[in-house]
């Protein structure tokens, strides 16, 4: 995995995820941030789990808004999180929706597997 691909994966803002992939993205890149960022601060204070807490912040508005393109929202309506009590409620329900099935403006459908098992009977 190159550098590139490593960054437009945890932090690109194009495409779709699948409910499942999300989730694991989140709890891998939380796990990664929390080692690095507390092996940081041994050797740079309090600023090391800092940097990491941003990091992680990034990463998981990025995986939140390609969580949002599978439900068929765009990228800004992430914002409405600011909005308070409802705002928060509203995302976490929008999260958790299963995407659409077919593609839409942002991508191909992730969880489709039209050529997952192909028997060719023909023959």
């Amino acid at each position: 995995m190159t550098v590139l691909s490593f960054y437009s994966t945890f932090f690109g803002f194009g495409g779709r995820l699948t409910r499942s992939e999300w989730f694991l993205r989140l709890v891998l890149m939380a796990l990664l941030c929390i080692a690095f960022g507390s092996l940081a601060s041994r050797f740079v204070g309090e600023l090391g789990p800092g940097i990491f807490a941003l990091v992680y912040l990034a990463c998981a508005v990025t995986q939140s808004t390609r969580r949002l393109h599978d439900v068929g929202r765009a990228g800004p309506a992430f914002l409405l999180v600011l909005v308070p009590v409802f705002g928060p409620v509203w995302l976490i329900i929008q999260l958790c929706k299963r995407g659409v099935a077919h593609e839409n403006r942002f991508g191909a459908d992730p969880a489709s597997r039209s050529d997952y098992f192909k028997v060719d009977i023909a023959r």
